[in-house]
């Protein structure tokens, strides 16, 4: 599972350091990765809450990047975008490495 979580960050890692370059305004596929990352992220902040761990930051960060990848489909971007892209491309590679190790 956690491969299958890491390979969706890669890829909407690689989108967000390309919103800068292409524009994906009105793009459908990015708008459902959007989507996908942010019910990701909220599945992540639920249960990590119903544990009792408020300080789910790399859920946090999926939100953020979930609402950054749907503000790219309506053609919003912002400069520093390029390294929240990096840091969730190190982020699916770290979850896979995890994935295939346990």
């Amino acid at each position: 599972m956690l491969i299958i979580l890491g390979a969706i960050d890669i890829i909407a890692g690689i989108v967000l350091t390309l919103t800068g370059i292409v524009s994906f305004a009105d793009n459908q596929l990015v708008f459902i990765l959007a989507i996908i990352f942010i019910l990701k992220s909220l599945y992540s902040l639920v249960t990590a809450m119903a544990a009792g761990f408020f300080f789910d930051v790399l859920g946090w960060f999926d939100l953020f990047a979930g609402f950054i990848l749907l503000l790219a489909t309506w053609e919003i971007t912002f400069g520093f975008v390029i390294w929240i892209g990096i840091i969730m491309i190190i982020k699916g590679i770290y979850s896979i490495v995890m994935g295939l190790v346990a």
